[in-house]
């Protein structure tokens, strides 16, 4: 049960930070870089950290426990009603809105792909696009009321190798789910289903699981200004010729195809519109995605300024724009990509995964579904999408007793893909931002030269009568 960075590269990692240059006076680079690399958590080491100075200060000040009690119950009527409000206000929410979620019919709907498609991931993009409902959270008092923007889950699921597409949805949007699938690709037949995940009975004495989330890694958090690649820049939206193309997405088919019998994986994309209202504030804070994007790129133009640092600096805010820029071909190339990401429509997204074993699981296969879009990444120029969460801080035998923990998260996540919760109660997660074109590039139905054997594809194409037959 190993993720991330093992023992000898944490241990490795630790010393040369210390060797090169360690700031001991830097707590958070103390307990995220060093204590962390020894597999000790955030919340053991501030913990330790508080216990400890508390333990000075009672050492120092007679009866101290006496003086903080009295220094609280004097205070109190200035900070008691605060405290009371706003944990009335969020008990509320997350009340108004469990209710308003159980009031939601939710359906899966199983989409069955034929033998032949020769569309592009442009035809996914529009599919995206068109699937933005913004009805919900339209004013203050639908939200006091519980109300919550609707959201969407496209999945992928392999059962022993055989891989089937579903889509997730409520049951009012399931005409508008239809309608955006079949427009583009109308080859496919579409069905609703019992819902896969309702199937597993999960038993820690039985079965082993490794899940996550796959975030944007490579720039902090949250890191999505810088995109992936994506299948434009793969050129598959400019050759139509279907003996030349290389979909980068067939390694993900042929990994999921690759399980044996007694493996399944899950793997969903939560989406929303922008919405970033945090649970039990009155006011709805827009996503600033598009602002923070404008800023990188705009620092990759003074970047490619062609005037010294002393001759810049000396520049007033109005000349620094109006420098002319002479990029490099990476600079030149990241601000266009970007700037074309500026140009589609954007979500709010998450996206999760479960590799169940019935029996030990595969530890290189395990690895295999955490790094399952690394031919996307772009360390170098722009970002890198990971696994993290989830199992993957688990690196040291200290960090679990008897793999309560692990089991702990295993049905978490279980629980969490059931109700494919994400962005609102129970499950809340902090969500990043994609673009349609990133968003299809990571999820699309595979077109015909992806030959994997897992793949379920229907023996012919279905399509609707002609409407001038007679009655």
């Amino acid at each position: 049960m190993s993720g991330g960075h093992g023992p000898k590269s944490g241990i490795r990692f630790a010393l040369k930070k210390y060797i090169l240059g360690f700031d001991p006076l830097d707590l958070h680079d103390f307990v995220e870089e060093w204590l962390g690399e020894f597999g000790i958590s955030r919340a053991l080491s501030l913990s330790v950290i508080f216990v400890g100075i508390l333990t000075v200060i009672n050492m120092e000040i007679p009866n101290f426990w006496l003086f903080a009690l009295g220094w609280l119950l004097g205070t109190a009527p200035m900070w008691l009603p605060a405290v009371l409000w706003i944990s009335a206000w969020r008990a509320w929410i997350n009340y108004a809105r469990s209710h308003f979620l159980s009031t939601r019919h939710p359906i899966l709907l199983e989409v069955k792909i034929p033998r032949e498609i020769l569309k592009s991931p442009r035809a996914m993009e529009f599919v995206f696009a068109n699937l933005r409902a913004d009805s919900g959270e339209t004013g203050f008092v639908a939200r006091v009321l519980g109300s919550v923007f609707p959201w969407f889950s496209f999945e992928i699921a392999s059962f022993g190798g055989e891989t089937h597409f579903y889509v997730w949805c409520w049951k009012a949007y399931k005409r508008l789910v239809e309608a955006s699938i079949y427009a583009q690709y109308p080859e496919v037949e579409i069905v609703e289903v019992e819902d896969y995940t309702l199937k597993l009975q999960f038993d820690p004495e039985r079965h082993t699981a490794f899940c996550g989330d796959f975030i944007y890694y490579g720039r902090g958090w949250p890191g999505d200004e810088y995109p992936l690649k994506s299948y434009v820049d793969f050129e598959l939206d400019e050759d139509p010729d279907i003996e030349v193309k290389t979909d980068p997405l067939a390694e993900t088919f042929e990994v999921l195809s690759s399980l044996k019998s007694n493996e399944i994986v899950w793997m969903h994309m939560y989406f929303r519109v922008m919405a970033r209202l945090e649970p039990g504030v009155l006011i709805r804070y827009p996503n600033d995605w598009k602002e923070r994007v404008i800023r990188e790129v705009e620092k990759l133009r003074v970047e490619s300024a062609t005037l010294d640092d002393e001759t810049f600096e000396g520049l007033t805010e109005n000349q620094k724009r109006n420098v002319r820029p002479r990029a490099t071909w990476r600079q030149g190339e990241m601000m266009k990509i970007m700037e074309r990401h500026l140009g589609k429509n954007v979500y709010e997204i998450g996206m999760r995964h479960i590799y169940i074993a019935d029996g030990e699981y595969s530890g290189p296969t395990a690895s295999a579904i955490r790094w399952i879009y690394k031919p996307f990444n772009s360390p170098q120029y722009f970002n890198f999408i990971r696994s993290r969460r989830g199992h993957n801080p688990f690196d040291y035998p200290w960090q679990d007793f008897r793999d309560w923990r692990w089991n702990k998260i295993t049905r978490n996540y279980i629980d969490m893909m059931r109700r494919r919760s994400f962005f609102y109660t129970p499950w809340t997660t902090p969500p990043q931002v994609m673009s349609t074109e990133m968003m299809a590039t990571l999820y699309h139905y595979p077109s015909s030269e992806v030959k994997s054997p897992g793949l379920q594809r229907i023996s012919a194409k279905k399509s609707e009568p002609p409407i001038n037959l007679p009655r």
